[in-house]
């Protein structure tokens, strides 16, 4: 037994990397063999969520037998639907002289010498022969499955109501480890008792990260080029012979347009392995399409024979980059326009079959803001016809349109628009109110251009801050409209501008000009008759 037990050691190191190997022993199952084993199988990866997960059994375990002392060589049996399994194998296993009377010990002597690098070869070759003879394994029930599940703070596939016994563990298809390739995906685990055997998946399943400029959201003025990013892996794709499904799969919200090519009739994106650019029509395909209800545009990147082509890229980074304009369909603040993208990819090397990974989003945002104008000695007199030109923090103009005929409001003109509001235009209503939409956050200069009759024009710009707030991720949580200079306020989305009445200087012909006469008369009327009279007075003391 000491010999054993330095071979269930190396299992137990063996484990440690996804395969669980411990010593087998060749002897006649019997009925013993309780069914309240359990495997879990964990990962940390949301990927892992809804993948199915299958153990098949290749030895029974007698721990009746075991536990009174009667086994023989440590209480394991091969199952006779494994018989086929090693004598086709045998060359490979180099097991010569195999027959059907020995196979059970042939397979038990192969199985318990393995070391630690040939248990990684065995483990998926066991795992591979399960695949393809599955209907088989299954009509014997030596097939169990489960799917993978939030369990905490982890994705958990647990099997239930096992046979004790020894299992190959075969996780759904779509490890992109690239260290020790899919054979980390064959697992070889001992069921002895019915305590849970866990296991932690290592190996990962493909997933997209999707950027807007760098980040997983931003802001866009209506016009504004919007430019995402998708990344992904190259997956190991050696284990599918059958070829291998890898695209990318994308989603833009009404308020985006997708940018073509110059000709404007096809979506060219750019498609990268690593820093070598790929071609389209050699590498890769693309589809785009608008949903005429929803105004939403799918468009797909789609790999052409990508297993043969680029296998020896597994590991690497796969991205695809492409740009959009906000349009004026954009939603303004509020849930923003939320773009998803995810990609599927081949998970079943035997039957061919797909899974897709979790969605990846990014949200891009745009604002509006609008001006109360009032009298500046009474507030609630609000004043009509006052003139506005917007610039951006620079103090470039703004070319506007007027978003449509039912309310004073106005957006930024795209290529799209042929012709700009005039000056005259943009000017404020009955009501004093006059808005902008359309904006991305940041510094804006709002510039009176015409006064309301009877008021002095103002002599400066106001500069407009749109302030916004997101969480981790990217979601807004808040945004508000103040004065470059006031503090911060939430929820703000009108500023107030006051014009002050001109005041009227005197001029000729007018009150001030007949008052100074009448009292220039008064004056030289008075200076006059004190001068006769004082002549009066010399007269008299001359006499």
């Amino acid at each position: 037994m000491n010999s054993l037990t330095r071979k269930l050691a190396a299992g137990v190191i063996a484990a440690a990397t996804m395969l669980g190997i411990a010593g087998l022993g060749a002897t006649t199952a019997n009925a013993a063999n309780a069914s309240d084993g359990v495997i879990k199988i964990s990962s940390s990866s949301a990927e892992f969520n809804g993948k199915t997960v299958t153990a098949y059994q290749m030895f029974t375990y007698d721990k009746e037998a075991v536990d009174n002392g009667t086994a023989t060589n440590g209480g394991y049996a091969l199952i006779d639907s494994w018989d086929a399994f090693f004598k086709a194998k045998a060359t490979d296993f180099g097991l010569t002289d195999v027959t059907d009377d020995n196979v059970d010990q042939k397979a038990y002597d192969y199985v318990s010498g393995l070391n630690d690098t040939a248990v990684v070869t065995f483990a998926k070759t066991a795992s591979d022969w399960a695949k393809t003879n599955d209907a088989t394994l299954s009509g014997a029930n030596l097939k169990y499955t489960a799917t993978a599940a939030v369990d905490g703070a982890k994705y958990t596939a647990t099997i239930e109501n096992l046979p004790y016994g020894y299992y190959v563990v075969s996780p759904q298809g779509g490890s992109t480890d690239t260290t020790k390739k899919r054979g980390t995906d064959a697992i070889l685990l001992n069921v002895k008792s019915n305590t849970a055997v866990e296991q932690e998946l290592k190996s990962t399943y493909p997933t997209v990260e999707k950027t807007v400029d760098g980040d997983n959201h931003n802001s866009a003025q209506i016009g504004d080029t919007v430019n995402f990013k998708l990344a992904s892996t190259v997956p190991d794709m050696a284990e599918y012979t059958k070829g291998y499904t890898f695209n990318f799969s994308d989603t833009l919200s009404k308020g985006l347009t997708l940018n073509l090519n110059a000709a404007g009739d096809a979506f060219e994106p750019v498609v990268k392995i690593g820093t070598t650019t790929l071609t389209k029509g050699t590498d890769y395909n693309t589809t785009y399409s608008v949903d005429q209800t929803t105004g939403k545009t799918t468009l797909t990147v789609e790999m052409i024979d990508f297993r043969n082509l680029h296998q020896n890229d597994a590991g690497k980074a796969i991205t695809v980059e492409y740009s959009a304009t906000l349009n004026e369909n954009a939603v303004v603040g509020g849930t923003g326009n939320d773009n998803t993208a995810k990609v599927e990819y081949s998970n079943d090397p035997i039957e061919g079959g797909t899974g897709e990974s979790q969605e990846d989003k990014t949200y891009t945002y745009d604002f509006n803001f609008g001006i109360d104008k009032v009298d500046a000695e009474d507030s609630n007199t609000k004043l009509a016809d006052a003139q506005f030109e917007l610039q951006d923090s620079t103090g470039t103009k703004i070319e506007l349109v007027k978003v449509n005929d039912n309310t004073n409001t106005f957006r930024p003109k795209t290529a799209a628009d042929t012709t700009a509001a005039t000056d005259e235009d943009v000017k404020t209503d009955a009501a004093g109110a006059l808005n902008f939409t359309g904006l991305k956050e940041g510094t804006y200069k709002v510039v009176e251009t015409k006064a309301p009759q009877g008021y002095n024009k103002l002599t400066a710009p106001i500069e407009v801050v749109i302030t916004a707030q997101y969480d981790a991720e990217g979601k807004l949580t808040e945004w508000g409209v103040h004065k470059s200079g006031d503090a911060y306020a939430k929820d703000n989305t009108t500023i107030t501008v006051q014009n002050n009445k001109g005041l009227e200087l005197p001029s000729t012909g007018g009150m001030g000009t007949a008052l100074f006469t009448v009292f220039g008369v008064l004056i030289v009327a008075l200076g006059a008759g004190w001068y006769v009279k004082s002549n009066r007075k010399s007269s008299k003391h001359a006499a």
